[in-house]
């Protein structure tokens, strides 16, 4: 004890100053530290609640994702279908008018060709009375004239004539 004493330690207030350091010691872990390490256990705990959330959250958006292509996908075979039958509509319509027009065009020309084929039997038929007529005439008049071979050539010349104005 003398060297405690020579090192001027005194029991009762090293006792007191141990006391009063327990008492700290108890009233920070009772007041101060357990809060505080009750606080960052709870952090602790909804950062990794918040991470687990994120993954299942990434997780849900792929599996979204996934879905989303899956219908866009099928959209797109759909309007696919959907416009070949269009296409195919568009076409049989186009057919069935180009078949339509193709009749209405064979009828008008079969009947003009009837009013040319009238018309020329017409005209053919005219054309026959005047020649005849031309042809009567040019006898009429052959036959009422002399007839001699340098009048049968003056007579021939002159039909000709006729004939060709």
């Amino acid at each position: 004890m003398g060297l405690i004493q020579a090192l001027g330690i005194d029991g009762r207030i090293l006792l007191a100053q141990f006391l009063n350091f327990a008492v700290l010691v108890f009233v920070l872990w009772r007041f101060a530290y357990k809060p505080i390490f009750n606080v960052l256990e709870k952090r602790r705990l909804k950062i990794e609640k918040g991470l687990d959330d994120a993954d299942n959250a990434a997780k849900s958006l792929l599996l979204t994702e996934e879905e989303n292509k899956q219908l866009l996908i099928k959209a797109r075979q759909e309007a696919n279908v959907i416009i070949e039958a269009a296409q195919k509509q568009a076409d049989e319509r186009q057919q069935e008018v180009v078949t339509k027009a193709e009749k209405e065009i064979n009828v008008i020309t079969e009947k003009e060709r009837e009013k040319i084929k009238a018309e020329k039997e017409a005209i053919m038929s005219q054309l026959k009375n005047e020649v005849s007529g031309l042809v009567l005439a040019g006898l009429q008049q052959f036959l009422s004239e002399n007839m001699t071979d340098k009048r049968d050539q003056e007579v021939i010349a002159k039909i000709v004539d006729n004939l060709e104005k």
